[in-house]
């Protein structure tokens, strides 16, 4: 073949050769969320329960690509700034349990027992390298409950509970340094127990090897005589624990006095010290056996969580209130305030 036939059968091909067609995405069109209820008031006994049903429409970046969706909350006015996102992978629906939603909007710094404004939009993205497309913006009003967090603990079997480990009351160490600390009422005039490093027998056991002192892995039963309620604190590492009785009270001038305490009265049905009374306008703190060493506040924005030497916990307009003290569960201590 000569070379100029080559050439000729070589721009046939090329002629003839189909041009290939790349398909670029655009801009994804924008999803229409919706939601099955604009408020909630989200309850602890229905933790497991649906709480909200998000559904949206399908978004279009113009050519078939996998998209992903996932719905982003944050508080109003903070325009999503840093909101937190649950992805949602291909769906067109996304359902909150009630512990899932409350513990987000807790992780967004809502005030427990008190109605907010969230917002929430839903984000469809195909690629890093592509803007995502973010749906219409639904406000919601919320009502959160106190989460508890878990701390690393230790348990308190003995002869109160039935020397069960794994029904235990607890002492926690909020800042996992081996300190811990709890409120335990034991309820007989002698009671006997040990402190357990999980709830079982079967790892590190903490008994007396004298008053105050203890010995790992063995050791005899701690004896406290008198029934109350008890503050526990551990050392593990200096080896040592010591058992305070405590009673509760309130004091402050929307009690009637910063000089007396108003006592409350414990319930060992809920574990809580409680009180029904009328109040003033102005401020208290709750204190531990009469005495400013032991008492709790609650720093601002006020929030229900409780603060060893807290700020003064206000009272804003004089009437009849139930105060609640709840210290059973170690490292989240609460406390309510009921107008009646």
């Amino acid at each position: 073949m000569n070379t100029i036939a080559y050439s000729m059968l070589l721009l046939m091909f090329v002629s003839c050769k189909k041009d290939e067609t790349q398909t670029v995405a655009g801009n994804g069109t924008a999803p229409t969320l919706a939601v099955n209820a604009q408020s909630i008031i989200l309850d602890e006994t229905k933790a497991d329960e649906t709480a909200l049903n998000f559904t949206w429409n399908a978004s279009s970046f113009g050519f078939k690509a996998g998209i992903s969706y996932a719905i982003e909350l944050d508080l109003a006015g903070n325009n999503f700034k840093s909101p937190k996102e649950v992805a949602a992978g291909a769906q067109l629906k996304h359902d909150f349990t009630v512990a899932d939603l409350n513990s987000l909007v807790n992780q967004l710094g809502m005030t427990p027992g008190v109605s907010a404004e969230l917002e929430v939009r839903v984000k469809a993205s195909i690629s890093d390298k592509y803007t995502p497309a973010y749906s219409n913006v639904i406000k919601l009003q919320v009502t959160p409950y106190l989460v508890e967090i878990s701390y690393p603990s230790l348990y308190v079997p003995g002869s109160f509970q039935g020397w069960d480990p794994a029904t235990a009351p607890k002492v926690s160490s909020v800042e996992d340094n081996g300190i811990y600390e709890g409120y335990i009422y034991l309820k007989d005039a002698e009671n006997t127990f040990k402190f357990t490093s999980a709830p079982n027998w079967d790892n590190v056991n903490y008994g007396e090897s004298s008053p105050g002192k203890l010995n790992e892995g063995g050791g005899e039963n701690i004896t406290i005589k008198g029934a109350g309620y008890y503050l526990l604190k551990v050392d593990t590492k200096k080896l040592t624990y010591t058992a305070v009785k405590t009673t509760w009270g309130i004091i402050g001038d929307a009690t009637g006095s910063w000089d007396a305490d108003t006592p409350l009265i414990y319930d060992a049905g809920s574990g809580n010290w409680t009180i029904t009374k009328n109040l003033s306008a102005g401020a208290f703190k709750f204190r531990g056996n009469a005495d400013w060493d032991m008492n709790f506040g609650d720093n601002k924005p006020a929030d229900g969580k409780l603060k060893s030497n807290g700020e003064n916990i206000p009272i804003a307009a004089a009437g009849s209130y139930r105060v609640t003290l709840k210290l059973s569960t170690p490292g989240n201590y609460s406390y309510s305030i009921e107008k009646l």
